[in-house]
């Protein structure tokens, strides 16, 4: 029962709604083992803060790791930010996915970006995510700030002073 006071101390509902769920149980002929993982990847640790410049190709590749097929590489992406196809490393248990991005001046400042594996049995791995911060890559008069652009000093403008 979920119900809606109109304070601490009332004892009289406004509303009164029951709640109801549904758990569907099935067998299966397989296993449940474990999902894939995240074995790589450079600078993508869950949580982390990865700058990216203005006007400049980005690249950075992510791989998974499982005793299944890797079906895909979910990706949760800033506009323009592209994924390549699915890619299997030989003789290997690894799967690879290239990311490559090219932010623009709109996009300065911060981006969040997760990702997750999963395997052709649905299992998937821990969700990662960091944020992308969008920063020009030099202040020619001033100083960058952590949202990725320019503080100029006095008596200079512009995006990169």
């Amino acid at each position: 029962q979920i119900e809606d006071f109109t304070s601490t101390t009332s004892s009289v509902p406004m509303s009164s709604v029951p709640l109801q769920f549904l758990v569907n149980v099935y067998s299966s002929s397989s296993t449940c083992g474990s999902g894939p993982s995240i074995s790589y990847s450079a600078t993508l640790r869950d949580g982390s803060v990865v700058y990216v410049t203005v006007g400049f190709l980005w690249q950075e590749s992510i791989v998974a790791t499982s005793d299944q097929l890797i079906a895909e590489i979910v990706t949760f992406s800033p506009l323009g930010l592209t994924k390549s196809s699915l890619q299997h490393i030989p003789s290997t248990r690894n799967w690879m996915v290239t990311l490559s991005w090219t932010p623009e001046y709109s996009q300065i400042g911060p981006h969040i970006f997760c990702f997750s594996a999963i395997d052709n049995l649905e299992l998937s791995s821990e969700l990662r995510c960091v944020t992308l911060i969008v920063a020009i890559y030099d202040c020619l008069h001033g100083r960058v700030t952590e949202c990725g652009t320019c503080q100029c000093d006095t008596g200079w403008t512009g995006y990169n002073c």
